[in-house]
């Protein structure tokens, strides 16, 4: 009797144990954490492309239009079980260039800069939306031969 009474102790300390690690979050990391002191030793209006990228890396992302921007960008997330991962930490730091290729300046924000955005709810209405199948199919007889363009 007294040693079924440990064994059910000890099943019911193992499914406790068990629930209570199922609860642990989850955490994720997303690209690298830039060294502070690295950060800092970057010489403004001295240091060229060559040598940023050899003490940083490559950037997580170059701006596209007409800039000569390097973004970093680091996130971490933690996630419990089977919920929405919640993200904890970002930073994003902005290293900006001149033309010639020296570093003019250095912008760094946090997860605490950043701002919601909500989508519009507004559709482009577009011709084929009202076009069912069979409308589209005779649509295109006749054309497969021609050098008409099909819209």
């Amino acid at each position: 009797m007294v040693l079924c009474m440990n064994c059910s102790r000890l099943f019911s300390g193992s499914i406790v144990v068990l629930f209570l690690t199922a609860c642990t979050p989850m955490i994720d990391t997303h690209g690298d954490a830039l060294d502070p002191d690295v950060l800092a030793s970057l010489q403004i209006g001295r240091i060229s492309y060559t040598d940023v990228q050899k003490k940083l890396g490559s950037p997580s992302a170059r701006a596209v239009f007409d800039s000569e921007d390097w973004i970093y960008i680091h996130s971490r997330q933690e996630r419990i079980a089977f919920f929405k991962p919640k993200e904890t930490q970002r930073t994003v730091t902005v290293l900006r260039f001149g033309r010639d290729g020296i570093l003019q300046k250095i912008e760094t924000k946090t997860l605490a800069d950043g701002r919601n955005i909500v989508p519009a709810a507004a559709k482009t209405p577009t011709h084929e939306e009202t076009l069912t199948i069979l409308d589209q199919m005779i649509s295109n007889v006749g054309r497969m031969g021609t050098d008409t363009p099909v819209h």
